[in-house]
């Protein structure tokens, strides 16, 4: 946006026009929907981190300059539910995360893997996680997910949010990993991450998986399988589980389009989140929870 923008000319003086002129040209250069919606995503993310620290004129939420700035089409819609990324199913991912196949991605690439199966966040946002996103907050364990670090960056306002820890994770040692990184006198979860990659901190972690992926399973007929695969299975593994919507989009940072939910629901405590994301598990090497398992579609 910059590029296109003008570098020099002053960030408090870029609008919805420019903004928009930005898109147009994005769609010229062939980008398909989904790309150019990803990339507003983001530009939305930074005019809110510039509005707070006061490098940009005050706004209100929807006011935001990259806000709706790309609609998807019917037509789109339908085709994106089907050529889009898909959820694993539970046999998928057991062998996806089974110690054999888990021998062919670095051990980096292993963490970001299961952050992602058990919290369903984007890869940007794996990719990007300081050592400092991981607090205690009510008295349990709990990930950040913000864009007030340096080279840190959200979707929307809802990708900002706390939530706690999937118990599988801190079994599995990931605050172990945090605190020896901190001893070492790291910062971040992935110390050999370049945060100002060209296509996002998280663009090494999406390549691998999807190797690792290509590599273990069938890929589908219709659609595709990616990182992204494994939010919409975390998403439909809750829902399963018989997790709330409203719990569900604050555990994962979606959206809700009802402003019922957005004007007049509180955000929900840790201990509320945690005791319902909890019951979310795949349930690994437990055979006698395989019949219950097989039934459920992540």
């Amino acid at each position: 946006f910059a590029r296109h923008y003008g570098e020099k000319n002053p960030l408090h003086e870029a609008g919805r026009l420019d903004v928009g002129r930005w898109v147009d040209a994005l769609r010229a250069s062939g980008l398909s929907t989904p790309t150019i919606v990803n990339k507003t995503g983001y530009l939305r993310g930074f005019f809110d981190w510039a509005k707070a620290r006061g490098y940009y004129p005050s706004f209100a939420k929807d006011d935001n300059p990259a806000a709706g700035q790309v609609v998807f089409r019917t037509k789109e819609k339908r085709a994106r539910r089907v050529l889009g990324f898909k959820a694993f199913s539970v046999d998928q991912i057991r062998i996806l995360f089974s110690p054999e196949a888990l021998e062919g991605l670095s051990e980096a690439a292993q963490w970001g893997a299961w952050i992602g199966l058990y919290t369903g966040a984007r890869v940007a946002e794996v990719g990007q996680l300081a050592l400092t996103d991981f607090v205690v907050q009510d008295g349990i364990p709990s990930i950040r997910i913000t864009n007030e670090g340096i080279g840190q960056s959200v979707k929307n306002d809802a990708s900002i949010r706390t939530i706690p820890i999937h118990p599988a994770l801190i079994e599995r040692g990931l605050l172990d990993r945090v605190a020896m990184l901190k001893a070492s006198g790291e910062t971040r979860l992935f110390p050999k991450v370049k945060m100002d990659g060209v296509n996002g901190s998280g663009n090494w972690l999406s390549k691998a998986f999807t190797r690792h992926v290509e590599k273990n399973v069938r890929l589908p007929e219709k659609g595709k399988f990616g990182f992204h695969s494994l939010r919409k299975s975390v998403v439909q593994g809750l829902q399963t589980a018989g997790v709330s919507s409203e719990l569900r989009a604050a555990y994962v940072g979606h959206e809700l389009g009802d402003e019922h939910h957005g004007a007049y629901s509180r955000k929900p405590t840790m201990s509320e989140l945690l005791a319902e994301v909890s019951k979310m598990t795949w349930l690994f090497n437990d055979k006698k929870a395989d019949a219950a398992n097989e039934r459920q579609t992540c």
